[in-house]
């Protein structure tokens, strides 16, 4: 070995380690007995005493809170570096709030309700906070930072809202952006300079918050903006960021005139912390950099995402737990060979996870992975289109992860050749309508994506408001979705298994189907109520995106044959699907749609039991399917 290698071999053997404790100083050279006080010192020392890229950092966090006041940009010179916490170990975005007062104008109290006069508690926040902007947000709007938010004992508190459970209704529609209620209280409100309105203005899968610029009995609510679609008469909204809302234990409101956030805590102020997220942008930015680890680190209270990777490779976040953002919890765009893994995520303003790597003109992969990590309660703040992991690109995969509790979709993926399997997904699309756990559609090159041995309950329709369709599934192949393979799968209902949307070369293969209502849900929308999108020029620019590629062409002739021997004539018939070996116990089993019929799949070695009490997939034989490999492996 030359004298160059065993070098290079020494520096990758003998990392720099530093260590960092709540109780040390910036002052300390960072050794186990003399530890620095915080991360960013940490990454200064890293940076001047490191010998070369090829020694390895490895910094050494122990247990304690250690504020992060701006985002730690991570780039190429910061590579072969790992961050590990111990048990404890919390990187915080937020600001602990210590000085509660019990509320003594009268003005406001006179806005609350008797009941909580006694209760609500108010704290004037420092100038130096950072208070966010309230601003719209929802389908179809770019995603921002979400304004300052409050948390009692790491859970998200709720914006003071009307009211304080359910919906109101759109009425008659009096103008632009304007329509009365039938409930008249909002009208007995006092001054509102700062009142938002969340609404599905329309339709079931599309939301948007609006402010709300006027307020009068006469001539009704006015917003300040057109909403995705517009407005419709009967859809469901509720107000927010109102003192007169303030009716429920963890409810609070900001005053940002005055910078007073008043609080109905759910428990004594004095032995629970109270904490509100400041940091503006995300915990970590990295970009261009590469062999980067974070494990054991738990990482919460930010405006923004807990971790952001741009164009890097081989990025591991490891065993952490990232709660309380606003937004993302970990975001990969244009990297390679990076993911997350045995992580926890939860209570997240958005997605919960994206992978977004791999080039769709070359098929290339990206190797991006999400894989046995437990995600819920993401969405709480933009509700739809935010799902626990997003997936895009090519050749990526979301295997074993338990993904649950959330108001729209698990999985959301767009792009080729992805894995989706193992994972178990339950009570998610509860907050939408038109909704599919796992949901890719409307393109005909986005093939061979795999969902196999996934475990689907508790996934059924929940929104009752009538005028669109509201149904809700665990599989949707949405508006003409082409290539996909659901194999290996167990679907409880009670909703719809899987809805085959007009799409082409679709195989359903070995599943298994307890009582669903029905199990495949088989339609032509590509030559019915659909057709006109299925022309050049139309809104879902289907011709144009299956042109881009060059389907007849290698690479995508050479990797999907059905693909080059299709026509642009072809795509809007569902022609090529494959239905085959499936059980369904119970239920309704398939229903079709737009004339078709049993002849228009490729069916055979179905096995279809409609009678019999068939209450749980344990109680039954899943073909080849070990329900117990199904999640999070330790």
């Amino acid at each position: 070995m030359c004298a160059l290698a065993v070098i290079a071999m020494a520096l990758l053997l003998n990392p720099l380690s530093l260590t960092v404790s709540p109780g040390g100083s910036d002052l300390n050279p960072g050794t186990s007995d003399r530890p620095l006080l915080t991360l960013g010192r940490a990454l200064e020392i890293a940076g001047s005493e490191r010998q070369g890229l090829l020694q390895a950092v490895a910094i050494h966090l122990e247990p304690g809170v250690y504020p992060v006041a701006q985002t730690v940009e991570v780039g190429p010179e910061d590579s072969n570096m790992t961050i590990t916490g111990e048990p404890g170990a919390c990187l915080s975005g937020g600001v602990y709030l210590n000085r509660w007062k019990p509320v003594a104008d009268r003005q406001v109290l006179a806005r609350i309700g008797a009941i909580g006069r006694s209760l609500i508690r108010v704290s004037t926040l420092a100038p130096a906070i950072d208070l966010g902007t309230l601003e719209r947000q929802g389908f179809g709007i770019a995603e921002r930072p979400a304004p300052l938010q409050l948390f009692f004992d790491d859970q998200p508190m709720t914006v003071a809202r009307y009211p304080t459970t359910g919906w109101l209704q759109v009425g008659s529609l009096t103008g632009p952006n304007r329509f009365m209620l039938s409930d008249g209280t909002p009208f007995a409100w006092g001054r509102q300079d700062d009142l938002w309105a969340l609404g599905f203005w329309n339709f079931d899968w599309a939301e948007s918050y609006e402010k709300v610029i006027g307020l009068d009995s006469t001539t009704g609510v006015e917003i300040g903006a057109t909403p995705p679609f517009g407005l419709k008469e009967g859809r469901r909204f509720f107000f927010l960021n109102l003192l007169e809302g303030l009716s429920a234990p963890g409810d609070w409101v900001l005053d940002r005139a005055s910078r007073m956030l008043y609080f109905w805590p759910p428990a004594p102020l004095q032995k629970h912390e109270a904490v509100a997220s400041v940091l503006p942008g995300p915990m970590f930015h990295l970009k261009g950099c590469h062999d980067v680890q974070f494990s054991g680190l738990k990482m919460e209270f930010g405006r923004d995402g807990g971790v952001l990777a741009e164009n890097s490779e081989n990025v591991a976040v490891l065993g952490c737990e990232i709660a309380n953002f606003g937004t993302y919890g970990v975001a990969l765009e244009g990297c390679q060979a990076s993911g997350v893994a045995h992580c926890r995520l939860h209570d997240l303003g958005a997605t919960a996870i994206s992978l977004d790597g791999g080039d769709r003109k070359t098929l290339a992969p990206a190797n991006l992975y999400a894989e046995d990590n437990d995600i819920y309660k993401y969405a709480r703040r933009l509700l739809t289109y935010h799902p626990g992991v997003e997936i895009s690109g090519v050749g990526n995969r979301v295997c074993h992860n338990a993904i649950h509790d959330a108001p729209h979709q698990a999985i959301l993926l767009s792009g080729n050749d992805h894995l989706v399997e193992y994972n178990d997904i339950r009570r998610v699309c509860t907050g939408t309508g038109d909704a599919g756990a796992v949901y890719m559609g409307r393109n005909a090159t986005m093939r061979g994506n795999m969902i196999c041995f996934n475990r689907f309950r508790e996934i059924g329709p929940h929104v009752t408001v009538g005028g669109n369709y509201d149904g809700v599934m665990s599989v949707y192949l949405d508006d003409c979705f082409d290539g996909a393979t659901i194999f290996g799968n167990v679907f409880e209902g009670p909703g719809t298994a899987i809805m085959l949307g007009g799409g082409r070369d679709n195989i359903i293969e070995n599943n298994t189907f307890l009582k669903p209502s029905p199990g495949i849900a088989f339609d032509a929308r590509g030559r019915g109520w659909a057709a006109e999108n299925m022309k050049p020029g139309a809104g879902w620019n289907y011709i144009e995106s299956f042109r881009a590629v060059d389907p007849h062409n290698p690479p995508y002739s050479v990797r999907y044959p059905a693909l080059a021997a299709t026509s642009e004539s072809d795509l809007a018939n569902p022609g090529g699907n494959v239905v085959e070996g499936n059980l369904c116990l119970g239920g309704t089993w398939i229903t079709y749609q737009d004339s078709l019929t049993q002849s228009d799949l490729t069916y055979s070695g179905n096995v279809v039991l409609v009678g019999g009490n068939f209450a749980e997939a344990s109680m039954v034989a899943p073909q080849g399917i070990k329900l117990d490999q199904i999640g999070p492996r330790p």
